[in-house]
């Protein structure tokens, strides 16, 4: 169980809090907002393009199917930035799913990816929920590494 198409699913229960966010100075992760749209997409594309995720080809296809999307709320959207750069992004859905968690390879093993994974896991917590899913490449052992180091099994 826990294996389909290419990917693993991942289970963490809620009832323990995360690692504390450890974000390298000058990063700050704020909600996601249509001025970052373009950004946010275009870095999901790059982390993606190796075949370890999808999104959609066209900005506004991605943006209004995320808006329209029953499970999207602006709350439980996590954007890295350095500056004006998107260096990070992460996305839950109400349902305690983390949909999309990327991070510019130029920022990756400093901390960014871990800072956002655990404000998601807090952001969920304090909305009630008992446990967060995510689904990961079987190809992508760095992200299985950091999911696993945060209490993430495969069912």
């Amino acid at each position: 169980m826990g294996h389909t198409d290419g990917y693993l699913l991942l289970r963490r229960p809620l009832a323990d809090p995360p690692p504390p966010v450890n974000l390298p100075d000058s990063v700050v992760l704020a909600p996601l907002e249509a001025s970052d749209s373009g950004r946010v997409h275009t870095l999901i594309q790059q982390c993606y393009a190796n075949g370890v995720g999808t999104v959609q080809v066209e900005l506004l296809d991605w943006w209004e199917s995320l808006l329209t999307d029953s499970e999207f709320d602006r709350n439980l959207t996590f954007v890295a930035k350095h500056g004006d750069d998107v260096i990070g992004f992460c996305l839950c859905w109400t349902s305690s799913f983390i949909k999309d968690l990327v991070v510019d390879p130029r920022w990756r093993n400093r901390g960014v990816g871990s800072a956002l994974l655990s404000t998601a896991i807090e952001a969920l917590r304090k909305r009630g929920a008992e446990e967060v899913a995510l689904k990961v490449n079987i190809y992508n052992g760095t992200a299985q590494r950091l999911y696993r180091s945060f209490g993430f099994v495969q069912e």
